[in-house]
């Protein structure tokens, strides 16, 4: 072999040998650590769930935050179902870090929904006995009576005579209806219907006595409780005169009228309406004989 030849193959080989002999020297390149995180919903209602999952690369850690959601997770990869607390756009992150401590991240975005209301049943109105409408009190919930031909008003939350709304012949309806932004439940009972029976509209209390003279009137009380009697004629605005009468009390009023209407009423409500005839021509002994209806004041007051 020639000379030449010999010396170019050792050159040859000692520069190979010199290269192999670097890259056995040489460090090989490290993976980088990564976490993919992902979730199966994005859009949600208050209340519900999403589930997050997740796989990760040369990490020794995996740490999650955000939206109440925390702690160390399954490594490489795992899953979780998580609610997410309030409404608007929820964040959720996992963390993930390698033996020589550096970090990769990834996070996913939730936006919750507020609910919608939930459906309101609202209290029946209730009758306790036929002359008694009670009308209740419901949160959101507004009452109203028809009385037919589009002829509708609110109702408020309290107790009423029956004869307030209806007559034996003429049933009203009463009903319930959910306030702005709220709803009644579906199948709710809202309507009641109501008739007033005959039984309520009974004759007048009796709570005095009247006995008529020449132009007077004496009021004798039959009642337990304190009466008061307001006197004088349909066609005035107001009153001849007004008088009180305790228990077994009687007062005489003076008055022109030939027929003197009087109410007389109590704290409890019991009223009697009635009027009688007064004589004002002494010598005629007939009821209502001659005189002028004029307004006279009232003996005593």
């Amino acid at each position: 072999m020639p000379t030449l030849t010999t010396r170019r193959l050792g050159s040859f080989a000692a520069a190979l040998a010199l290269t192999v002999s670097g890259l056995a020297l040489a460090s090989p390149a490290q993976a980088a650590v990564g976490v993919d995180l992902s979730v199966n919903d994005t859009t949600i209602t208050e209340g519900e769930s999403v589930t997050l999952s997740w796989t990760s690369t040369e990490a020794i850690d995996l740490v999650a935050s955000g939206g109440g959601w925390s702690g160390n997770k399954a490594n490489p990869a795992g899953s979780e179902s998580v609610t997410p607390t309030g409404t608007g756009d929820v964040t959720y992150t996992l963390t993930a870090t390698d033996e020589n401590g550096r970090d990769a991240t990834d996070s996913v975005t939730v936006t919750v929904a507020p609910a919608a209301p939930a459906g309101i049943t609202p209290n029946p109105v209730t009758f306790p006995d036929p002359c008694t409408v009670v009308v209740p009190e419901t949160l959101h919930v507004t009452y109203y009576v028809d009385y037919g031909d589009d002829d509708v008003e609110e109702v408020d939350a309290d107790t009423y005579d029956g004869t307030d709304f209806s007559e034996p012949d003429f049933p009203v309806r009463f009903y319930a209806e959910a306030d702005p932004g709220f709803s009644l439940a579906d199948g709710a009972p809202a309507e009641w219907e109501y008739t007033a029976p005959e039984s309520c509209f009974g004759e007048s209390a009796t709570l005095v006595k009247a006995v008529a003279s020449c132009g007077k009137v004496t009021f004798n009380s039959v009642s337990d409780e304190t009466v008061t009697v307001l006197y004088g004629s349909e066609d005035e605005d107001q009153p001849d005169g007004e008088i009180t009468l305790e228990a077994g009390d009687s007062r005489t009023v003076k008055t022109k009228r030939r027929e003197l209407l009087f109410i007389a009423y109590t704290d409890d409500t019991d009223v009697q309406l009635d009027s009688i005839k007064v004589r004002q021509n002494c010598g005629d002994t007939s009821p209502g004989g001659s005189g002028h209806p004029t307004v006279a004041p009232a003996a005593g007051l």
